[in-house]
């Protein structure tokens, strides 16, 4: 069955990352576009039709800064130049105190692109930390400071002179109804509280960083072969695949954490898949990416958006579908070590998938098909590994509760 269109709520523009992950992509697909342009046309630059090529469209946020206008000019000629970006965004963001909900996305797009090209290191993480922060904080601060704008001129005679009211923030975020305004807070207010963990989580666990040609290297031939995870070593120089495989594997569980780069993540598992169909852990990779959407997605339903539970059983179906392509490449008869990741987490999911099964429209026969399912692949992981019993009992616990008679 095809996926059905994620679909998100028009009336929360300004939290609707879907959204900006299709323009992050299409940035990237222009800039791909620049890089095709040969001879005297690409080495002397032009004008781009989509201004966030060449980082022009943060020039209005400091139009007289010579080092603003230069590195424009530098990535108009090599827009792929991550480097060159970030110091972008840096001048930028030095430019002035504050900078508008606009220029906030602007800022935070900028940052991103190098992450969609493929270049991940803890540095350009954390600016694209900062900036999705700072956009958020920006969202939250308008929204309050137009509902008390709202309600001040509302309260006519009331005192209002100890409350900051500057008409200065009052720009329109193209949200018209208080109950959309109160979603958008709240969504933003739960993603604020979560860049601290995600930050500290780069600095103690990110020790490496990754290139699009590293993983270009990798996928050029669509032959590559890897033992990392338990495949052959066909190539010279497995130790080579097997590390770029790793850095991208510990890159994907930074990406997940973070709606705006979680398209950049299903990317690059799909990346790794192309390494080797054999390879179970990019499957897993996407799996667990699929998850963390679900997590968001519910995090907006509990903040008001009930367009959300529209895309709770599709993202689900996403998540299962990886971890089943993953389970045929395991065995459950004569597992090894190397497949407890597949069978622990397809336990795992298959567990959420039954305290949510009414968020998911399952009907009675296809959760306790799920359930049964699950509990085979973690029997088959506790030969391996006693330590998932207690998985075990929970997924026994389920079926039981679903249907006494269905335990054997």
């Amino acid at each position: 069955m095809a996926a059905k269109e994620h679909k998100e709520n028009p009336k929360t523009p300004n939290v609707n990352f879907i959204n900006f992950q299709g323009q992050l992509r299409g940035i990237v697909k222009d800039i791909k576009d620049h890089n095709k342009k040969e001879g005297l046309k690409k080495f002397f630059g032009s004008k781009n039709e989509n201004p966030h090529v060449d980082g022009s469209i943060l020039l209005k946020d400091a139009p007289d800064n010579k080092e603003v206008a230069k590195y424009v000019k530098q990535l108009d000629k090599e827009p792929t130049n991550a480097e060159t970006r970030l110091h972008l965004v840096n001048a930028v963001m030095a430019a002035k105190k504050d900078h508008g909900l606009s220029s906030q996305l602007n800022l935070m797009l900028q940052a991103a692109i190098p992450i969609y090209l493929g270049d991940i290191t803890p540095t350009i993480l954390q600016i694209v930390v900062h900036s999705y922060r700072s956009y958020l904080e920006r969202l939250g601060n308008i929204h309050k400071q137009n509902m008390m704008a709202i309600k001040s001129t509302a309260l006519k005679n009331v005192n209002m002179s100890m409350i900051d009211v500057n008409d200065a923030d009052a720009e329109d975020t193209h949200v018209k109804d208080g109950e959309s305004v109160q979603t958008e807070i709240r969504i933003a207010e739960s993603l604020v509280e979560n860049c601290e963990p995600v930050i500290q989580s780069i600095q103690t666990k990110m020790n490496s960083t990754l290139s699009h040609e590293e993983i270009e290297e990798l996928t050029a031939e669509g032959k590559a072969s890897s033992s990392f995870f338990g495949g052959s070593a066909e190539k010279a120089n497995p130790n080579k695949q097997n590390m770029i495989i790793g850095k991208a594997v510990q890159a994907i569980e930074m990406l997940k954490q973070i709606p705006l780069l979680q398209g950049a993540g299903l990317d690059l598992a799909k990346q790794l898949g192309r390494i080797d169909n054999k390879l179970t852990y990019p499957l897993v990779m996407e799996g667990r990416i699929q998850m963390q959407i679900l997590k968001y997605e519910l995090l907006r339903i509990e903040s008001g958006d009930a367009t959300s539970r529209e895309n709770m059983a599709n993202v689900y179906n996403l998540a299962i579908v990886a971890y089943r392509k993953a389970l045929k490449l395991t065995s459950k008869t004569t597992p090894k070590k190397a497949d407890l990741p597949v069978l622990t987490e397809f336990g795992n999911v298959t567990h959420y998938g039954f305290i949510h099964r009414d968020l998911m429209r399952f009907t009675k026969e296809g959760v306790t098909n799920l359930v049964k399912l699950g509990k085979e692949t973690v029997d088959a992981a506790v030969t391996i590994d006693e330590s998932f019993v207690p998985l075990q009992k929970r997924l026994e616990s389920s079926l039981n509760q679903l249907n006494p008679n269905d335990i054997q």
